[in-house]
């Protein structure tokens, strides 16, 4: 999370909570790490945050499956018609 020019490509990185300043302060700490805003997708509320916390499963059976913690995850929208 600390050095995402590490990797390949573009990642996505989930924000939840009710609290927008404390979303935009977490957007910022992210931008000093060297997260685009591109990155950053406001999933809503608090109660979004139960599907993160799931996400640690599929986390390590993916680092299981290639051998390595060092990955990340992009949310690919549709292309606009």
């Amino acid at each position: 999370m600390g050095a995402p020019d590490s990797l390949e490509g573009p990642s996505t990185l989930f924000l939840s909570g009710d609290d927008a300043e404390a979303k935009r302060t977490v957007g910022g700490l992210l931008a000093e790490l060297g997260w685009p805003a591109e990155s950053l997708l406001d999933l809503g509320g608090i109660t979004t945050a139960r599907g993160q916390e799931h996400y640690s499963l599929l986390f390590l059976g993916i680092a299981g499956a290639i051998g390595t913690y060092g990955f990340g995850i992009r949310v690919v929208p549709p292309t606009r018609s």
